[in-house]
Formats: C-alpha cells, sequence, structure tokens
C-alpha cells in the first residue's frame, strides 16, 4: 500500500513541477518547481529501495535522502522568499549558506570515523542509519525546522495584512505551509504511522500541493500577493520617514539607490548631514499643504534629478509626529527632456539656415543644394539628394530630375535614373520610408549598392494642401554606417522636408506670377508699339484703296511714302521689343561690350547709323555700369521711337575726375522747356542718374537733334591709381 503512495507522490510532485515551469512569469514557481522536483525523487528513491529494483548500496540511499530533504526545506525557504516579494534576499551569499549543512552532511555520512561518530548508536550497525539515528539527524531536523518555521512565518505575514473575508480564501495555501511541521512533530512525538522518513515525503508532498493551488488558482489567492509594506519596498520611488527632529528613521532601498548610501549609514542621522544643501524640513513641521521641490544630487559621479515632495505625518489626534519625504528619480527624463529641447533648438537653427540659403540664393537648383549641405552633418549622412519632379503629372508619367546631391559619383549620378521609377512608386503614399538592409531590398537600384550604404530613407516633398496637395519632388539620405534611422529623424526630417516643399513651391508661385507679369508687359508693348504702327499701315491702305475707288486724285508716291514710313518704323519697334526681350549680361563683358551689342542689333538693323567711340582703360564700378547702360539704353529708345533720325553718336569717355557718356542723334529735336517732364523715359534717365549721384544736361532744339550727356564722378581709388601710373 505504501509503495503505491510513494509512486502517486512522485506522479503528482512531477507534475507540479511542470505545471511550475510553465507559470515562470510568476516569480515563485521556479521555487516551487525546485521543490517538487526534490519530493519526487525523493519519494522515487524510497520506492525503487523497497522494491530492491537495483542493487544499490544502503548507504547511497541515505545519502541521498539526507540531500533531497534539505533541498526540499531550502527551496521551501525560497519559494515563501519569493512569494512575499523579498527576492532581493536571495542572492549569491544566501545560495551558499544554504549549501554548507547539505555539503557537511555528505562529507560526514561518508567519511567512515565521522560516519560511526554522528550517524549511528554506540553499537549500532550501518542498517540503522536513517535521517532519526545518531546525533546529526538532530542538527538536520534542527536545520529544516528553522526554515520550515521561517516559511510559514513569511506566508502568514503577508495574509495577516489581508481583509478578513481573503482570509478564508488562503487557509489552502497556509494549510500547505504548515503541513511540513505537522508531519514531522509526528515524529517527534513518537507516532509513527508510515516507516521512517515517509511521513516527511507525505508533508512535502501536501505542501507542494497547496502551495500549488493557492498559487495557481486566482479564484483563491493572489498569484502575487500585496501588501503596503512590501509595495513601499519594492517602489521605484524613495521613501523616507524622518522623526521631529529631522532625524531618519526609516527609508526604503529606493532611497539606498537614490543618494548612494546604505540604510544602515542613514538611520538615526540628520537629513542635512547626508544632504548638506537640504532645506531646514522642520520648519514646515506645523503647516497643512505639502511641499514639493526640484532637487538634484550627485552619486558616484553622476549627478540625479529629484522631484521630492514633503508631507507631515500625524497620529489619531492630528497631532504631527514626523515627516514623510517621497522621492522621484526623474534623471531619465529630464534627461530625454534636454535632448529634446536640444534637437529642438537645432531644428530651428536647421530650418532657420534653410530659409536664409532660399532667401539669399539666386536660383533654385543654388537653394536645394545649399540645403543638402545644411542636412548633412545633423543626421550623420553620407548620402543626400534631392528630386524634382517635372512634366505634367495628371496627364503622363511623372518625370524626375536630380537638382542636388552629396555622396555620388559622376557615373553614379548618371545612373540615377534607374531610380526614379523606384521613387515615383515610393513617394505617392506621401509617407516616408525607412529601408536597413538595402542590399536585400528588391527595388533597391544597382548604383546606390555600390556606394555601400547599409540604411536609407526617402521622404517626399509635396504642398499641404489636403486633396489638393502636389507631388514636388523626393529627398532621399543614406548611410554607411551600421545606424539606422531612429523614429525621432524621420520626425525632424518631416518637418524639415515640409519646409523645403513650402519653398520650392513659394518659388515656383513667384517664378509663375512673374511670368505672368511678363506676359501681360509684353502683351502691353506689343500694343503700344508695333501693333499701332501695323494699324496705322492698314488704315493707309484701306484710305488709299477707298479714295481710288471713288475717284479722288490720291498721288500713289506720297501714299506708298506713308506706307513705307509706317512700315519702317514698326520694323525697328519690332527690333527694339525682340533685343528687350533678350537677358542682358553686364557681368561677362561689361558696359562697352553690351552697347556694342546694342547699336549693332537694333539701331545697325534699323537703317540707322550708329556709331560708338569709347576711350580705353575706362574702370567704374558695376554700380554705375548698370546705370549707365539703362540710361543709354532710354535715350537710344526714345530716338528710336520719336526722334526719325537717320544716325546716333555714342561716346563713352573720361577726363581726370569724371565719366562721361554722350549721346547725340540728328532727328527732329524737341524743345526742353516745352517738352512733357512726366514723360517715361526722361524720368527714368534723371532718376537713375541722381541713384548714381552724376549729372544730367540734355540739349535739344526742333530740327536740330538732341544730345543726352550723363557726366559721373570717378571713384579716389581710381583717381590715385591712374596718378601713380602718370608718374
Amino acid at each position: 500500500m505504501q509503495n503505491y503512495l510513494l509512486l502517486l507522490i512522485t506522479g503528482l510532485a512531477l507534475f507540479i513541477a511542470g505545471h511550475s515551469l510553465r507559470r515562470l512569469h510568476i516569480s515563485s514557481s521556479i521555487h516551487l518547481a525546485v521543490l517538487a522536483f526534490a519530493v519526487s525523487l525523493w519519494s522515487l528513491i524510497s520506492l525503487l529501495f523497497e522494491l530492491q529494483i537495483f542493487n544499490t548500496p544502503y548507504l547511497v540511499f541515505v545519502s541521498a535522502s539526507y540531500l533531497l530533504s534539505t533541498i526540499a526545506a531550502s527551496a521551501l525557504l525560497t519559494f515563501s522568499i519569493a512569494f512575499s516579494h523579498r527576492s532581493s534576499w536571495i542572492k549569491r551569499n544566501l545560495i551558499i549558506l544554504l549549501m554548507i549543512q547539505p555539503l557537511v552532511t555528505q562529507i560526514l555520512l561518508w567519511f567512515e570515523p565521522a560516519r560511526e561518530l554522528f550517524f549511528l548508536e554506540k553499537g549500532a550497525s550501518l542498517a540503522s542509519i536513517s535521517l532519526y539515528s545518531g546525533t546529526w539527524s538532530a542538527v538536520t531536523s534542527v536545520y529544516m525546522y528553522n526554515f520550515e518555521i521561517a516559511s510559514l512565518l513569511l506566508i502568514t505575514d503577508i495574509f495577516s495584512k489581508k481583509p478578513y473575508a481573503f482570509k478564508l480564501q488562503t487557509g489552502i495555501l497556509l494549510a500547505g505551509a504548515f503541513s511540513p511541521l505537522i508531519f514531522r512533530s509526528i515524529d517527534t512525538f513518537g507516532q509513527t504511522i508510515l516507516i521512517w522518513d515517509r511521513h516527511l515525503i507525505v508533508g512535502y508532498t501536501l505542501a507542494i500541493v497547496g502551495l500549488a493551488i493557492g498559487l495557481y488558482q486566482q479564484n483563491t489567492v493572489e498569484p502575487e500577493p500585496l501588501t503596503c509594506e512590501t509595495v513601499v519596498r519594492v517602489m521605484g520611488d524613495g521613501w523616507m520617514v524622518l522623526d521631529l527632529n529631522g532625524n531618519i528613521v526609516e527609508a526604503n532601498p529606493a532611497v539606498e539607490k537614490i543618494v548612494g548610501i546604505p540604510r544602515n549609514l542613514m538611520y538615526g542621522k540628520p537629513v542635512r548631514s547626508i544632504l548638506p544643501d537640504w532645506p531646514d524640513i522642520s520648519n514646515i513641521a506645523g503647516g497643512e499643504k505639502e511641499l514639493e521641490m526640484r532637487r538634484s544630487v550627485k552619486t558616484h559621479g553622476n549627478w540625479r534629478y529629484l522631484n521630492v515632495r514633503l508631507s507631515i505625518l500625524r497620529n489619531w489626534n492630528r497631532d504631527p509626529i514626523g515627516q514623510l519625504i517621497i522621492w522621484r528619480d526623474i534623471t531619465e527624463r529630464k534627461l530625454v527632456e534636454d535632448a529634446r529641447q536640444r534637437a529642438r533648438d537645432e531644428m530651428f537653427v536647421l530650418l532657420n539656415a534653410i530659409s536664409n540659403a532660399a532667401s539669399h540664393s539666386i536660383s533654385l537648383e543654388d537653394f536645394l543644394s545649399e540645403s543638402v549641405y545644411q542636412i548633412i552633418y545633423p543626421f550623420q549622412s553620407q548620402l543626400v539628394t534631392i528630386f524634382l519632379t517635372e512634366g505634367d503629372e495628371e496627364y503622363q508619367r511623372r518625370q524626375f530630375r536630380m537638382v542636388a546631391h552629396f555622396g555620388l559619383a559622376p557615373e553614379e549620378v548618371r545612373g540615377a535614373e534607374d531610380f526614379f521609377a523606384f521613387i515615383d512608386e515610393i513617394i505617392n503614399t506621401k509617407q516616408p520610408l525607412v529601408v536597413n538592409d538595402p542590399q536585400s531590398f528588391l527595388l533597391f537600384p544597382d548604383f546606390l549598392k555600390e556606394t555601400e550604404i547599409s540604411s536609407f530613407v526617402i521622404l517626399p516633398l509635396f504642398t499641404q494642401g489636403g486633396d489638393d496637395s502636389r507631388i514636388l519632388g523626393a529627398l532621399l539620405l543614406g548611410r554607411k554606417d551600421d545606424l539606422p534611422y531612429s523614429q525621432d529623424e524621420v520626425i525632424r526630417l518631416n518637418a524639415i522636408t515640409e519646409q523645403i516643399a513650402n519653398l520650392i513651391d513659394s518659388d515656383r508661385r513667384r517664378q509663375l506670377a512673374i511670368a505672368l507679369s511678363e506676359r501681360e508687359k509684353l502683351m502691353r508693348d506689343l500694343h503700344d508699339s508695333v501693333s499701332q504702327k501695323l494699324y496705322g499701315l492698314v488704315t493707309l491702305t484701306e484710305a488709299a484703296q477707298a479714295g481710288l475707288e471713288a475717284g479722288s486724285k490720291v498721288v500713289p508716291s506720297q501714299v506708298l511714302a506713308k506706307i513705307g514710313d509706317n512700315a519702317r518704323q514698326a520694323v525697328k519697334e519690332m527690333r527694339l521689343f525682340l533685343y528687350q526681350m533678350q537677358p542682358v549680361d553686364l557681368e561677362q563683358g561689361g558696359l562697352i561690350s553690351a552697347l556694342h551689342h546694342r547699336l549693332g542689333a537694333v539701331e545697325g538693323r534699323a537703317d540707322i547709323q550708329a556709331k560708338f567711340m569709347p576711350d580705353e582703360g575706362i574702370v567704374i564700378s558695376k554700380e554705375k555700369e548698370i546705370a549707365l547702360y539703362y540710361i543709354a539704353q532710354e535715350a537710344l529708345n526714345n530716338i528710336l521711337k520719336h526722334a526719325q533720325a537717320s544716325s546716333v553718336l555714342v561716346k563713352f569717355r573720361q577726363t581726370r575726375k569724371s565719366v562721361i557718356l554722350e549721346i547725340t542723334d540728328n532727328g527732329e529735336g524737341f524743345d526742353p522747356k516745352n517738352a512733357d517732364q512726366s514723360g517715361i523715359g526722361l524720368q527714368n534717365i534723371k532718376s537713375r542718374t541722381s541713384q548714381v549721384g552724376g549729372k544730367l544736361k540734355i540739349t535739344s532744339s526742333p530740327e536740330s537733334g538732341t544730345k543726352v550727356k550723363v557726366t559721373l564722378p570717378r571713384e579716389k581709388m581710381q583717381i590715385k591709381s591712374r596718378n601713380r601710373k602718370s608718374r
């Protein structure tokens, strides 16, 4: 019958051990598993010895029984420690301490002189050795008895603080913890029910059954019982109690970690001796309100930032009995906030730099190139490219053009065309794409694989217009280091791409506005000049035709002469109009070259004899060159449109102190006193002359032509240089 009991115990203990290993998320499960394995082996060895299946020496059986019984007692103790949320006690020193007694037992048992002294009664044989024979059995009993008592006290302490109704539900767990003591008392009082040590096996079996039911049946007891003391002990916030004199009387482990001082060294000392810069909190003892402050302490060479709350502890009569200080370590949060603030500052500087680049760049390409160089360092990228869309995406496939890049060789730039289809698929989602393994990415183009890029991110550039938003292009960044782009970096890059997209859209809108303005000006100029002359030609022709049909005396030569004059004037103004549409490059050839080109392209093709006589070695500032060019252009335009001149002479000379521009024609001339001073051309000449500090003189009379003379002072440095050369 007892053999069947041992077999049942072995199977039951193995089942509980396996079930515990599947619940390792509960901290005490591993200790229950060790206890169950020890009981199952203990029972199995007893069964094998009784059945005599193996010819095992009796001493081996006794040795295993001693070892497994002490392991079971130790496992019961560690289970109770973990169950009561005191896992910090289970350290290496405790494990070594628990191993001492079992190790000494094995040494004494296998060393024959010691075996006879500690395990055998006087005159007894080896076959009489058991867990209850000899003086060493008393040592083992005390060893196990202390562990069983300590385990019961730890578990009882947990549930003694629970509500009464809850205590009734914990009876089975407490009964399990109490079982080893009950069955040990049977032997103590000499009441042997089972053969020799098997009553202990039954006691520990009932213990693992009760502990397993109490641990894993949620409707019986919570698997991790919590009390106020447990919470205070394991909480991450520091918890310190002071008496009315400001002396430390209690502190939890979190305070030790925060201030870097063990609790035993803090106990009984004034808080200001631990923290010299601490405020005198004894002054708040009579206050009603809590006091909250932020402080920093230096522990182990590092600064910790704390949020500290001080409150008064009162007894049942509401009299102050001490102070409670709650320490919350906000070091990590503060470091994160500081890092975010630095990131925000860097973003502000970066966005400001990009905006400045947009305002100071001559072209969109220059702005985007400058933006690329602004992005490289903050995001630690070795490859940055910007693509812009071209063409009408509504009617044809979107086209791309790489307008700025960094980190690509010329041959790689030419291979970027293979990348456009890839980008087109991605940016349609208007969401960034981060790829941390581009070499295995099927759509990754071959020309970028050769750049050894380990990670990259693509962000679309689009206008923020809701349903009317338009794709403008894409920004691509790549890294060769094994450092993927973080979510925070992608968020910051989103802000940058939004800024760049807005600036690109503003530039395109500005260019469109300029184009529309130029188109309106073109239409106005055509209407006011060439179209008027053509309309005059049509009018003369129709008038002459009507006169001939009516039989009036029309002189063909006179009519043809007027038609010819109007046609020639229309041609002159058309040539002038076409010339004005061409860009003027004063940077490349200077004023003299620009005037030569103007006289040859307009006056030279309008049957006007044009002559240009410039002095050699004239040097003036770029500002004055621009002003003189537009003055000359305005004067020549007036001659072409109004003077009916057949020749024009342009002189550009310098004297010791002046630079002089003269434009003379042999046209109809006018009376300067009676001339319309509100004319735009004359006003432009006067305004530009005044802007560069020059003097304007206009000489003209009817039928005698006109001379426009502009005199500008020479720069002092040029005068001194000329004087040195003449010496």
